[in-house]
């Protein structure tokens, strides 16, 4: 355990040198008389899951489901959001391995943001981390919270977001979608190099990052599972060069503005093409993302062809941050891809 906790560390400042912090696990929340801590789940929250549910895994008496997989370690973790700017402060987990655990802050391309340990206990039950400095995080961007059990032994909840996300005040636990999973894990043999990015089930692992709330002002109530409140799609509100478009230059690069948030995990090529006409093959481009302005930028690795027809197809497989589908064309009872033209001069 020692010497994963040291590897831990020492890959985060190799990713992140300028915000990499480490703590030892404080046994109950923290606060002061002007904050509060709170996470995605209650210190007393019992999960009261169904036995038939654990399928075939251990339920304990506070209704999780534990799972002891004899295996050589494993990486749990949750992908969030946040609404605003925000400081977390630690992770809470709900303990199954009793022995020294390590909590874990991620950024989205797997940078270690922050670390430390979770001393033992006696008892399964909720325990908190809080990290030595508490790590800002910008809205609209993803993050990881998680733990790593070397003995391999997790709570565990199948198919949690699968049609669901999970929302506390400024904190939202984001809904499994096709290519942007949630509730991963990372096996010590598997090649994610303990970056948690494997979905199994869309399961949770029942661990929450950590934030601070003003003492006097009242707490979002415990989260619970619920339909997402945002059920419109996104869709694409300008583009650059616009449809229709004639005498683009060869130099020219695409720009597409989204209506609102959408997941930058899902800004693929495969999801994002530029085709030219008579070619099969899609333009190959380098794809950046503006979170800020919600704005997809199409790089093409070379000049575009004179005097040639392009077409510009988003997939309807690109999403919002709630999991809505694109859908340029909500008059149509399927989603609609976002399809145009422009010619080149």
């Amino acid at each position: 355990m020692e010497l994963r906790s040291v590897a831990a560390v020492l890959a985060g400042l190799l990713l992140a040198p300028s915000s990499l912090t480490t703590a030892m696990a404080a046994p109950a929340p923290s606060s002061s008389a002007e904050t509060v801590v709170v996470g995605l789940w209650e210190p007393d929250f019992r999960a009261e899951t169904p036995a038939a549910d654990c399928e075939g895994w251990r339920l304990d008496t506070q209704g999780f489901c534990t799972a002891d997989d004899s295996r050589n370690g494993v990486e749990l973790g949750v992908k969030f959001q946040t609404s605003r700017d925000l400081l977390i402060t630690g992770i809470r987990v709900y303990r199954v391995d009793l022995a020294t655990i390590t909590g874990s802050l991620w950024a989205a391309d797997g940078s270690l943001l922050a670390t430390g340990r979770f001393a033992p206990t006696d008892t399964r039950n909720w325990q908190d981390l809080t990290f030595s400095r508490p790590v800002a995080v910008s809205p609209d961007r993803t993050y990881v919270a998680s733990y790593y059990s070397p003995a391999t032994k997790y709570a565990f909840q199948y198919d949690f977001f699968v049609d669901e996300q999970l929302t506390r005040g400024p904190v939202t636990a984001l809904r499994a979608v096709e290519g942007d999973p949630n509730g991963v894990h990372c096996y010590d043999v598997a090649a994610c190099r303990s970056f948690p990015r494997s979905p199994y089930r869309s399961s949770t692992y029942w661990v929450s990052p950590l934030w601070e709330s003003p003492a006097g002002e009242p707490l979002p109530p415990p989260a619970a599972p619920g339909l997402p409140a945002d059920v419109e799609s996104p869709s694409v509100s300008t583009a650059t060069p616009y449809g229709g478009a004639t005498r683009v230059g060869t130099r020219a690069s695409v720009k597409a503005t989204f209506s609102e948030h959408v997941r930058a995990a899902l800004l693929t090529r495969a999801n994002v093409r530029l085709m030219r006409k008579g070619d099969p093959t899609p333009v190959r481009v380098r794809l950046r993302y503006d979170e800020r302005r919600t704005r997809l930028v199409l790089d093409p690795a070379r000049r575009l062809r004179r005097d040639a027809t392009y077409r510009v197809l988003v997939s309807t497989r690109v999403a919002d941050i709630a999991g809505n589908p694109l859908d340029q064309d909500p008059r149509k009872t399927s989603a609609q891809a976002a399809k145009w033209r422009f010619r080149t001069r």
